[in-house]
């Protein structure tokens, strides 16, 4: 009999604990899928309140069918047509299963890959925070500021202060980066932030790792099949910061120096690797070739350098393949960073890289 009035006070308890349970206040979209055949790469680039697709040539993703979709637990979502012809294809609206938020994410594709970047449009890629990010023809640049927003947690904090912004220069506008002194500890002590750097670079960002695992959060490389990569050319201006060095640890160092960090790599994608990431961009054995301004050629002041870097490709045992390029096998990444050790949370902050129209060259086939 006491076995029995135990079994069914454990019933009664469990019960209880179901009913009591809050209902789940996430709004989010954890995986989408088009159509076979449809992308140029294996999936898309789900963000925080966007998601990237990159279509393959003559393919309406605008009308497309949805081949399935996975929200957060007991959420519901809903597809909304976008009547202006831009690059954002629809919307999709999810509300979480408590009722009480409903996240809007935009679909936007990527076309073409333009040879030149001016930084003229900048646009807020987050409905919560105020940073913005450049935006070349329908190619979006990250930056910094996106882990950044995370990290010091300020959705008032005004676009022209975060590492990454705008800036005029001569009746137009250029990229501006900086290094500046972190947060320190965050999120209940997961992570130390002594330090972040300005970083501007073509791929995406994983908000999910950003604060457990940083280097991974940062995905370096967009689909790229226009031809093989021979030149990077841009003007920079650079001044290192004047306080003392801040290493990974907090601690700091008045004689380390500092220096910004300018490449654009090319490497092939496989069933494995679809991003190269910040501990994997210089050495991963899927480059195919990087072009890199060397630390030692960098110049300081406060007029415009010009900068032109060849691709190298003998430095690394992937060959280049037309057949693959057209295949969409291989993506491309053109990276800025205000302080080359800035993945490691190192750098002096007041460290400044000012970057401004930047071209792609490349040899086309008749294949």
């Amino acid at each position: 009999m006491k076995q029995f009035l135990l079994i069914i006070l454990l019933a009664t308890s469990i019960t209880s604990c179901i009913q009591d349970e809050a209902l789940n206040p996430e709004a989010d979209i954890l995986a989408l899928t088009f159509p076979d055949n449809s992308l140029r790469t294996v999936g898309v680039e789900i963000n925080n309140d966007y998601i990237m697709v990159y279509p393959k040539l003559n393919v309406n993703l605008r009308d497309s069918a949805i081949t399935s979709i996975e929200v957060t637990q007991g959420a519901t979502y809903q597809r909304i047509s976008n009547s202006v012809i831009n690059d954002t294809l629809f919307f999709i609206d999810v509300t979480s299963e408590s009722k009480e938020y409903t996240k809007r994410y935009s679909i936007i594709q990527s076309e073409s890959f333009p040879e030149t970047f001016g930084f003229e449009t900048w646009v807020k890629p987050s409905a919560t925070f105020l940073y913005e990010n450049p935006k070349d023809g329908s190619l979006q640049w990250y930056s910094s500021n996106n882990g950044a927003a995370i990290a010091w947690s300020k959705p008032s904090k005004p676009a022209n202060e975060y590492l990454v912004r705008k800036i005029n220069m001569g009746g137009s506008t250029a990229a501006e980066l900086r290094t500046m002194e972190g947060p320190g500890e965050i999120a209940n002590g997961v992570t130390y932030i002594p330090c972040l750097a300005g970083s501007l670079y073509l791929g995406g960002f994983n908000p999910l790792t950003g604060l457990v695992d940083p280097l991974r959060s940062t995905m370096f490389g967009v689909p790229f099949n226009s031809g093989k990569p021979t030149r990077l050319t841009g003007y920079y201006i650079y001044n290192e910061g004047t306080e003392d060095f801040i290493n990974s640890d907090g601690s700091r160092d008045k004689n380390k120096r500092d220096n910004c960090s300018m490449y654009a790599v090319i490497y092939k994608t496989d069933q494995d690797v679809q991003y190269l990431y910040g501990d994997n961009v210089a050495n991963s054995p899927n480059i195919i070739a990087r072009a890199e301004v060397k630390p030692e050629d960098i110049r300081q002041g406060n007029e415009f350098v010009y900068f032109e870097v060849e691709f190298d490709y003998n430095s690394y045992k992937v060959p280049f393949s037309w057949n693959e390029l057209q295949d969409n096998k291989y993506k491309l990444s053109i990276v800025f960073s205000s302080s080359s050790r800035g993945q490691h949370y190192e750098g002096r902050p007041g460290s400044t890289l000012i970057v401004d129209h930047i071209n792609l060259y490349y040899e086309t086939s008749e294949l």
